[in-house]
């Protein structure tokens, strides 16, 4: 189940007026609110029933009840989550909150994962005739990640380093093609050039970022949300760079399966010559 907290951090800039003056009643009202139905909760707040149900959806949950449940099960958890690093702990305890931190940051985005999303993702992938892994700064570190997954693969996988390269390559996509962009923010102006080429060419689009409001997650055919909270001594993107390192892990083993039959023998023969190197 979402944490409630986590999940208004993400989508806040998502939400109306009313829904943000709601999510404010609720963070103060938590407990409480756990506990009324939804037209309790109305008439508590003077907001109407079918912006509260807006309110729940926008945030990432099925309906009321669930925005409800999550609400009595994450009742105190916000200040345990992503612990801040202080300089008077001992070096075990940071290096476990480092730990917690990052765990938390993959159940976070485990839970913002739904279906749909995979397997609209997956069937752009396994159908196309190359696809395109894309990503600049720390995000380029994931493409790498996930160009080297997939060329495990018999999908026919491209990627570039450099920029420009990665403009060119783009340029070479096509409708038959897919692409996956990363970005953080999902606000970088270079990342939002490499959507652009791949939307004019109709291109299908799979984004990875922290923000489902930003510029890239709307260009996006699907988009995945990597959850992050930023600290005093650890940015928001180093949560992200594993959780998103994680939703790619996910793309490529979801798309190895369900091409098994093609993957398994090159799989093999791709092991065969690795490890000819140890001899």
């Amino acid at each position: 189940m979402q944490n409630f907290q986590l999940q208004l951090q993400i989508y806040h800039d998502n939400l109306s007026p009313r829904e943000q003056s709601l999510a404010h009643y609720l963070t103060e009202h938590q407990a409480a609110a756990s506990q009324w139905s939804i037209s309790e909760l109305s008439k508590r707040t003077k907001i109407s029933t079918a912006t509260i149900s807006r309110f729940a959806k926008n945030l990432g949950y099925a309906n009321f009840q669930n925005l409800r449940v999550a609400l009595a099960q994450n009742q105190g958890q916000s200040s345990q989550l992503f612990a801040e690093i202080s300089p008077q702990d001992d070096l075990i305890t940071m290096a476990g909150k480092i730990f917690s931190s990052n765990i938390e940051a993959l159940q976070a985005t485990q839970a913002n994962l739904t279906p749909e999303s995979l397997r609209l993702a997956v069937t752009y992938i396994i159908n196309c005739q190359h696809l395109g892994i894309y990503g600049l700064g720390a995000s380029n570190i994931v493409a790498l990640d996930g160009y080297h997954k997939f060329l495990r693969t018999a999908i026919e996988v491209l990627y570039a380093a450099d920029y420009h390269m990665q403009l060119m390559s783009m340029t070479h996509l096509t409708a038959k093609d897919a692409t996956i962009v990363v970005s953080h923010s999902g606000e970088d102006k270079d990342a939002l050039s490499l959507a652009k080429i791949a939307k004019d060419n109709g291109v299908p689009l799979i984004a990875i970022t922290s923000s489902p409001s930003s510029h890239l997650a709307k260009m996006a055919d699907v988009y995945f949300v990597s959850v992050a909270e930023e600290s005093k001594y650890r940015t928001e993107a180093l949560h992200a760079l594993i959780a998103q390192i994680s939703i790619m892990d996910t793309l490529f083993m979801l798309s190895a399966v369900k091409t098994d039959s093609q993957t398994a023998p090159l799989f093999q023969e791709i092991r065969k010559q690795i490890e000819q190197t140890r001899e």
